[in-house]
């Protein structure tokens, strides 16, 4: 019952029943029409796949290294944590079930109803999803303009389905995310950079408000193209250790 239940949700998130673009408030899709131009335009609909390398600086001075790679079409992703050459988790959506793989070989399928609609939620945003609303079913709604420190922004909360709810503050003057707003959590990002023609933010400062928790996130590398379907899936659990013969 449980992966039945991913998959029904999955379904929803990639598109079935979705709306035409043309059905958004005017409001709505015209601020969408401005972030997609500000950062590439008419690439987005030619992106196939998004493969993403950078580093996190975690509390306490620790870095670890990551790997990202996004299939823009179906929102499948693997995310990939490494200390030195040694990955020390793994975590990916197939287009049907949302996995974690563990030290020592251990594979868990996600099934817990909140769990999962935060990680559809973030899958939903890591994707850029909200480029193409035609393409991934969402509700969306223009809460007005707000100030933070100094900056004004567009306010867009963004409703996937089957998903926890995520506003995104655009930069009034550049068209870009500036930060990214969820339930107890908050991301600040910058530092945007150009890569295959597209644009995203290099750097991202997310926590919880308490400064002992903040994890700062630095892309170094985007490569884009078709990525292999094989990728997506969940390695195939750690065989037990056979039983000593007598």
């Amino acid at each position: 019952m449980a992966l039945r239940r991913i998959s029904v949700i999955a379904a929803a998130l990639l598109g079935l029943g979705a709306g035409p673009l043309a059905a958004l408030p005017s409001p709505e899709r015209a601020l969408l029409a401005e972030m997609k131009a500000a950062c590439g335009g008419e690439a987005w609909d030619r992106l196939q796949g998004w493969h993403e390398r950078g580093r996190a600086e975690l509390p306490g001075g620790q870095v670890m290294h990551y790997e990202a790679w996004h299939d823009i079409r179906t929102l499948r992703s693997v995310y990939a944590q490494r200390r030195g050459d040694v990955f020390a988790t793994i975590s990916g959506y197939d287009g049907e079930v949302i996995w974690n793989a563990g030290a020592g070989g251990r594979v868990e399928r996600i099934s817990d109803p909140a769990a999962l609609r935060r990680r559809l939620r973030d899958l939903y945003v890591s994707g850029f999803a909200f480029f193409f609303p035609d393409r991934f079913p969402a509700t969306f709604a223009l809460l007005g303009t707000r100030r933070h420190e100094g900056t004004d922004y567009d306010v867009l909360r963004i409703t996937p389905a089957n998903a926890d709810s995520v506003e995104l503050w655009v930069n009034r003057q550049t068209h870009r995310i500036g930060r990214i707003v969820a339930p107890g959590e908050t991301a600040e990002l910058g530092n945007y950079r150009e890569f295959d023609g597209l644009c995203t933010a290099t750097t991202g400062r997310q926590g919880d408000g308490d400064p002992a928790h903040t994890i700062v996130l630095h892309v170094e590398s985007v490569e884009t193209g078709p990525l292999p379907n094989e990728l997506f899936f969940a390695p195939a659990p750690a065989s037990p250790p056979s039983s000593p013969q007598p």
